[in-house]
């Protein structure tokens, strides 16, 4: 009887072994405390980290500082399988995925989460920024802690805030002047206020989706279009517009993401952890967007040939404060928390 039990026991301990090591896999995380408490070593993680740039974008160098600093951070038990380039699937696709768990970790612009959020349509509005300081002071205020807050309801977990920096324009057609964009067909994201922005400067916004945006340039479809200088660049742009316009007129936001229901299955140290590699990821970011966007608008300039303009930004900012007006009531009170 004795034996019995004595086998009856270690049978029990091995089938115990056996499920707890068949748990963990990598299309989920898998933690060692369900309770969200420390509980010293833990069962090894891999974060499922998609976004749709290339691996050398600012989102991709940001992505990569996070993986370094959590491998680092977490004595290699937190690791990450990173999806570039859209293999995933589109910005939409993964967004979606990351609010269902089968996705764990993403870097998307706040203009493409209004569909979660819709308080983060403020980011689109003209001239709500002045430079990058301005910008991530807001974010890591009360302003940013309440669109965090927002977010997490649609189980996004704002990690750390990032940024794509200004967008400007390209035209094929010289712009010296805001009464130049009259008649101007200028592409645009399909967003409402960025639309706005360009029929209120007297041109005509044609929403044109990214993949199609360089034929329709080169077709005359659109006669210029608006984006960060880094994806000018890339896009080769420069060899079907030949005007580079800096405007400064949308400040681009973006949020490194995590699922909630990845998150909340973390250890406090395992969420210590991932807290610590967003910020860091955050800082080299923003330092990588700044710096990216002045190289691209000088290789644009210098290598590309492309004739570089300034226009008036009192004369901007003025010619588009009706934009305000329309979204007051919309946006109003979240405008005068990010001013402060």
């Amino acid at each position: 009887m004795n034996i019995k039990k004595a086998l009856s026991l270690a049978l029990a301990c091995t089938m115990a072994l056996s499920l707890a090591a068949c748990g963990s896999g990598n299309s989920a995380p898998s933690t060692s405390a369900s309770s969200g408490a420390s509980s010293g070593a833990s069962a090894p993680i891999t974060l499922k980290v998609a976004y749709a740039d290339a691996e050398d974008s600012v989102f991709g160098k940001g992505v990569s500082a996070f993986s370094e600093k959590l491998d680092e951070l977490s004595g290699g038990t937190m690791t990450c399988q990173i999806f570039a380039n859209g293999t995933l699937g589109s910005i939409n696709e993964v967004a979606q995925m990351l609010q269902n768990g089968t996705c764990d970790v993403s870097p998307i612009v706040t203009s493409s989460l209004t569909g979660s959020c819709s308080d983060l349509g403020v980011f689109d509005l003209p001239f709500l920024f002045k430079d990058y300081d301005e910008a991530r002071t807001a974010l890591n205020g009360d302003a940013g802690t309440y669109l965090a807050d927002k977010l997490a309801g649609s189980q996004l977990h704002v990690a750390s805030w990032m940024t794509m920096g200004f967008r400007e324009v390209t035209s094929k057609k010289a712009i010296n002047a805001v009464s130049d964009f009259k008649g101007m067909k200028i592409r645009t994201q399909s967003n409402e206020v960025h639309m706005d922005i360009f029929n209120t400067l007297g041109a005509s916004a044609t929403a044109v989706s990214f993949s199609e945006l360089y034929t329709a340039l080169e077709q005359g479809t659109v006669d210029g279009q608006e984006n960060p200088y880094v994806n000018i660049l890339s896009n080769a742009y420069y060899d079907v517009n030949g005007y580079l316009v800096e405007t400064n007129h949308v400040f681009q936001v973006a949020a490194l993401l995590i699922s909630q229901g990845t998150y909340d299955k973390l250890s406090d140290e395992q969420k210590s952890w991932v807290d610590e590699a967003a910020a860091y990821a955050a800082d080299v970011e923003w330092d990588a967007t700044q710096t990216d966007n002045e190289a691209a608008k000088e290789s644009l300039v210098k290598d590309h040939g492309m004739t570089f303009v300034t226009l008036d930004h009192d004369e901007l900012v003025n010619a588009t404060a009706s934009v305000y007006d329309d979204y007051a009531e919309q946006y109003g009170a979240l405008v005068d928390m990010i001013r402060g």
